[in-house]
């Protein structure tokens, strides 16, 4: 049990420190800047709407049709573009973090 926290504090710790450019092979405490920092947060995510050819964006589009007398709305999946890369207002933390941010208290049984 300890080795595995003590290997989870380790990952944290190497890309937290990646994230501010410092390595570990450092030589007379100069701190040299990675090109390809590790961040456990999500910047971007891919977008769930679509651009009709209007250039309208929304999750689904219905198309009214007049079959008999009766108006029907079908669902239209025609000519969508994908909405693509969306980015975040606020960073998220990414999925696979390998660290529990906060623990409930347990207040036991009664």
């Amino acid at each position: 049990m300890g080795q595995k926290t003590s290997s989870m504090a380790r990952k944290v710790s190497q890309s937290v420190s990646s994230m501010f450019g410092a390595t570990g092979d450092d030589k007379d405490g100069a701190h040299h800047s990675s090109a390809l920092a590790i961040t456990p947060f999500i910047y971007t995510k891919k977008g769930s709407r679509f651009y009709d050819e209007d250039g309208d964006l929304a999750h689904e589009f219905y198309e009214e049709r007049d079959i008999g007398g009766h108006s029907i709305m079908e669902q239209h999946w025609r000519n969508l573009t994908p909405e693509g890369e969306v980015k975040l207002r606020i960073p998220r933390l990414h999925v696979d973090f390998p660290v529990v941010i906060c623990e409930a208290p347990y207040s036991g049984p009664g």
